[in-house]
């Protein structure tokens, strides 16, 4: 993530921008701490934890490039530390983040455990040999270890591009997949949700694209300046997602429903003191809901493979909502205003 160049950092069109957009990624961290220390009463899940991971990671690593870039310091060893923490926690925990709401519409245990052990991989494969290869390359101005960092480097920005893309992508064919069913039953409003998801969705791939053509263009200090407040935005809008989600199981946005209790069926979630989310009777415990009805959709013309549900339990939702937070399960009114 960084390495020694020459005078040529030091001119205005270059050190003005970059300082702007330090400044704007700062700025996001902060807002987003405060979002995620006001909203989150419960702090023992996965997306929490890599939530919290991915917005700090943001600080350090801007400013290890402060540092660098625009105040030029000597101390190498400082600036590359604080570099490659917040390079870790930001990206790795950007994925994490990605991986851990995939459980809120997507179930499939080896798809999410492979995704997982792709992180997992990419993390271990990617991240140390680049910090190596960092505090070589920093060490002066002309050294050997410059040249492997330089191609390591856009190795690495192209795999990390590709896993966030992959993670997005899974999570654009469940939601697809999802909201047709419930669609059906919450009309506009439910369509509407799904039509905003996709579309943040696809702003989060398209805001990764520039990152990638910066670095093959060798255009280095201003990709790592703008890597920094791509990660901090797609982060508000992951934040965006969570209210716009919560919205709907609450059913705040649910015009043409017959009742506030009726929703498509989420397939209640429980997450236990670890964190980990389980699934619940989508594999066999139909006793849980006993109060759901299933039935088919009355149109004949319509695919008889969507089932709707009737009647889902005050309960039932308070499990969804237990998902991102475990206070919700006794005062889901009080949460994610």
């Amino acid at each position: 993530m960084g390495y020694s160049g020459g005078d040529d950092q030091r001119s205005p069109s270059i050190t003005i921008p970059i300082a702007v957009c330090m400044g704007i990624s700062i700025y996001n961290v902060i807002e987003l701490n405060a979002l995620i220390l006001t909203t989150f009463k419960t702090r023992k899940s996965l997306y929490f934890w890599s939530f919290l991971a991915a917005t700090n990671g943001i600080a350090p690593h801007t400013i290890g490039f402060l540092l660098k870039n625009l105040v030029f310091s000597d101390n190498f060893v400082l600036y590359i530390t604080l570099i490659s923490v917040g390079w870790v926690l930001m990206v790795t925990g950007q994925s994490l983040v990605l991986y851990s709401r995939l459980h809120l519409i997507f179930w499939n245990q080896f798809i999410l455990k492979l995704v997982l052990a792709m992180i997992i991989t990419n993390a271990v494969v990617l991240h140390i040999p680049i910090i190596i290869l960092m505090y070589g390359a920093n060490s002066s101005d002309k050294n050997p270890w410059v040249h492997p960092y330089q191609i390591y480097e856009k190795i690495q920005v192209t795999v990390f591009f590709f896993q966030e893309l992959i993670i997005s992508a899974i999570y654009i064919k469940a939601c697809s997949s999802f909201f047709v069913t419930e669609g059906l039953l919450y009309l506009k409003g439910v369509r509407r949700m799904r039509r905003h998801l996709l579309f943040v969705n696809v702003v989060i791939i398209l805001l990764d694209i520039p990152i990638l053509v910066l670095e093959f263009a060798d255009f280095y200090d201003f990709q790592t300046a703008y890597k920094a407040i791509v990660y901090s935005i797609k982060l508000k809008l992951e934040f965006n997602l969570l209210n716009r989600l919560v919205e709907v199981a609450k059913g705040n946005d649910t015009r043409g429903a017959e009742s506030g209790n009726q929703i498509v069926r989420l397939n209640a979630f429980e997450q236990d003191c670890a964190g980990y989310v389980a699934k619940d009777s989508e594999y066999g415990n139909t006793e849980r809901d006993a109060n759901t009805k299933r039935r088919k959709r009355e149109n004949s013309n319509a695919d008889d493979r969507i089932l709707i549900e009737r009647e889902i339990s005050d309960n039932f939702m308070n499990k969804w909502l237990y998902l991102f937070n475990r206070d919700a399960a006794e005062e889901p009114s009080r949460k994610f205003k």
